[in-house]
Parts: C-alpha cells; sequence; structure tokens
C-alpha cells in the first residue's frame, strides 16, 4: 500500500490517480499520520465489498495470516483460500528450498 501525504496530494495530485490507476490503495498522511485511504474501484472492488477488501489488502501486505483474514470476513479457511485464488493471490508462500524440504519429509514419511 502506498503512502502520500496531504501537501503533495494538493500539490500533485496526479501522483494519487497514477497509484489507483495502478490498482493500488493508498493512505493518506498528515504530519506522518495516516488520516484515510483511498482505494481503486475495479470489478473486484465493487463485487467483494470494501470490509473484505480491507482484510485481503492486509493479508496480501502479509500484515495478517490467511486464517486470520478467514476469521475477520467470517468464512472458513478453505474459503478463504478460494477467494485468494480467483483473486489471483499467492496463498503458499513457499520459496523453491522449502518445497524441497517438504517434498522431501513427505517421502520420508511415505516410505515408513
Amino acid at each position: 500500500m502506498r503512502t502520500v501525504a496531504i501537501r503533495d496530494l494538493k500539490n500533485n495530485p496526479s501522483n494519487m490517480t497514477k497509484y489507483l490507476a495502478n490498482n493500488e490503495s493508498v493512505f493518506i498522511t498528515k504530519h506522518s499520520k495516516p488520516i484515510g485511504i483511498t482505494i481503486p474501484l475495479n470489478d473486484d472492488t465493487l463485487s467483494i465489498g470494501i470490509k473484505n477488501l480491507v482484510a485481503i489488502e492486509q493479508y496480501k501486505k502479509g500484515a495478517i495470516s490467511l486464517g486470520k483474514m478467514a476469521e475477520f470476513l467470517e468464512i472458513s479457511k478453505q474459503e478463504a483460500m478460494s477467494l485468494v485464488n480467483r483473486l489471483g493471490i499467492d496463498w503458499l508462500d513457499y520459496d523453491q528450498k522449502e518445497i524441497d524440504n517438504q517434498i522431501s519429509v513427505a517421502k520420508r514419511y511415505a516410505k515408513r
């Protein structure tokens, strides 16, 4: 999520529109303290709703877990996985090394 100071918004509003056009939410700050938020309006935003969008944005930023997002949205973790999949958001945050390690562990247990 981007941050734009209110004085910068007054002097150069094109920064805000640039971020919104790139489908990015923006915190508006005054004296370095958040005073508001802008959210781009697109089909996802309108169909999901603002509450859901805020939870999803927090999940995308890594501020909350998938489970916490599901709890906030009052849906199951499986429904949350389905939601983020539909939106093209990765819910498995493993690098290749972690994936290889998990496969190795699974193979060891499969041999037992």
